[in-house]
């Protein structure tokens, strides 16, 4: 059963966040035929991360603020024994196939695995969950809001440097996991979630009209997409996350904080987004390897969301129905 007081609405935002982060897994190293078109979907689909990071920081109590260690804690037992899962799982897929682990085992490279994910490079999210909770509660704590926001903006402006424009500034680019980490690109991120938060209910935000969110929407994924030409001038996989992005992530949020949805069915899905990402790669993986889709990109997007998601919704019932005849045992 949903329950009750779940947003629908948040919960269309996880799903919508989740085919956005399967497409640009799919966009990145797909569409080989049309890279021009692989580029813009790459683009599109960059609002997905950052919208999950703002979420995770929305559900925050102002109690879990004033914690730091306490609130990284908590975080860290909610995700990574997933990242541990999900890693040990995929390093263990490549060595069966005959390959290698995809990290070296010195104490760089196991620092390296856990900062990055490694083999399983979608896995970066979590470790940056945790480490970009402990940066903000901590500023939070000893700084306050205010300046939490600048020192994060500051943070992030410093990663978007060393990122999406470091090839045009300095001449050369570098590893995604320097700037996308719980350090330079998570804490603006979760700062938003904790003031959207704060500021729900109040006139600024609740007043906002619908048309106006749609096309600062429309907006700044066309500045995502022209940063990402314009500036950097290379096709999928070479802008990643920039400027733009802050506007983008903040502005899809905003829309679904104003829609009303209420069907069911979005809280339904929306609790099983999070196993749906853990296993998405490998799903795709499946797809593209297994069975020979890889170079039916669209196909790709839609079987990889539909069966990760799918396969997510019917882990959380079958644990369900174990729990209640648990329970009536």
């Amino acid at each position: 059963m949903t329950q009750p007081s779940r947003n629908a609405s948040l919960d269309a935002l996880r799903v919508l966040s989740l085919f956005g982060i399967v497409t640009l897994h799919v966009a990145g190293g797909g569409f080989a035929d049309n890279k021009p078109l692989g580029f813009v979907v790459d683009e599109l689909s960059r609002f997905a991360v950052p919208v999950f990071f703002l979420m995770s920081a929305y559900f925050w109590k102002d109690a879990d603020l004033v914690a730091p260690l306490r609130l990284a804690g908590k975080v860290a037992l909610r995700v990574m024994p997933a990242f541990a899962v999900i890693l040990a799982l995929t390093i263990g897929l490549r060595l069966l196939e005959g390959g290698r682990p995809g990290f070296e085992p010195t104490p760089g490279g196991l620092l390296l695995l856990l900062w990055s994910g490694g083999p399983a490079f979608h896995l970066w999210f979590l470790p940056a969950l945790v480490l970009g909770s402990a940066v903000v509660a901590t500023l939070v704590k000893f700084t306050g809001l205010r300046w939490t926001i600048a020192i994060t903006l500051a943070l992030y402006l410093v990663g978007t440097l060393i990122g999406a424009y470091s090839k045009p500034l300095f001449g050369h680019g570098n590893p995604f996991w320097m700037d996308r980490n719980g350090l330079l690109f998570a804490p603006i991120f979760l700062v938003i979630g904790v003031l959207l938060r704060r500021h729900r209910h109040r006139h600024g935000l609740a007043g906002l009209p619908i048309p106006a969110i749609i096309a600062a929407v429309v907006a700044f994924a066309a500045l995502h997409v022209a940063e990402g030409y314009f500036v950097v001038g290379r096709y999928a996989l070479g802008h990643d996350y920039s400027l733009s992005t802050l506007g983008y992530g903040l502005a899809v949020a905003i829309l679904f904080m104003r829609i009303e949805l209420h069907s069911p069915i979005w809280s339904t899905l929306g609790q099983a987004t999070f196993g749906a990402y853990l296993i998405h790669l490998l799903v795709l993986k499946v797809l593209a390897g297994s069975l020979g889709l890889g170079r039916y990109s669209w196909l790709m997007i839609i079987l990889g969301f539909t069966i990760s998601l799918g396969l997510a919704v019917a882990w959380r019932a079958g644990r369900a129905s174990l729990a209640r005849y648990r329970a009536a045992a």
